[in-house]
């Protein structure tokens, strides 16, 4: 739905078989850029807080404190380039929660532009944007165990070469 990125695939089962095993011990790093409204600060940082799901909204709640149902959430995150309203921001997840990029930064009071659910349509409008400022952009393979067939992809970087929403920040 808009967002556009990075995507792993594997043809044979048994490559398929040890990418979905390399994601599992975080031997394969994804970084993210997106759009956040104001300026985020401090520049750079780590967010950690928990995150609850709420199914029947298909939307998460962020807290500062544990409480029940809720998982930790950790991201690290840098602040690229800025204009007047906005913040283009590198991200690496460090644990994978549904709208963790999306539910965090809302939570700091920095949404994503074009996000419609923690987002804000004043703002979605003005930039004429319907879908989130997301994507995942850049693929970094790191095995420290066997890959099997997969070993040629160790050590290698694969970047998006342009990422739709930059050109906001285009001088």
């Amino acid at each position: 739905r808009g967002t556009s990125g990075i995507v792993i695939a594997a043809k044979p089962a048994e490559a398929l078989r040890v990418m979905n095993q390399k994601i599992r011990d975080r031997e394969i790093h994804k970084s993210y850029l997106c759009v956040t409204c104001g300026h985020v600060r401090p520049r750079e940082g780590h967010i950690q807080n928990y995150i609850l799901r709420h199914e029947n909204e298909h939307r998460v709640s962020v807290h500062d404190h544990p409480v029940p149902g809720a998982r930790t959430a950790v991201t690290q995150y840098r602040v690229i380039n800025e204009t007047p309203e906005l913040s283009l921001v590198e991200c690496d997840l460090i644990t994978g929660r549904t709208h963790q990029l999306r539910a965090q930064f809302a939570h700091m009071g920095h949404p994503l532009l074009g996000d419609s659910k923690y987002g804000t349509n004043d703002m979605n409008r003005k930039y004429h944007r319907k879908s989130q400022a997301l994507c995942s952009y850049k693929l970094r393979f790191d095995f420290t165990t066997d890959a099997g067939s997969l070993a040629y992809l160790n050590g290698r970087t694969f970047t998006v070469p342009r990422v739709e929403f930059m050109s906001l920040f285009d001088s």
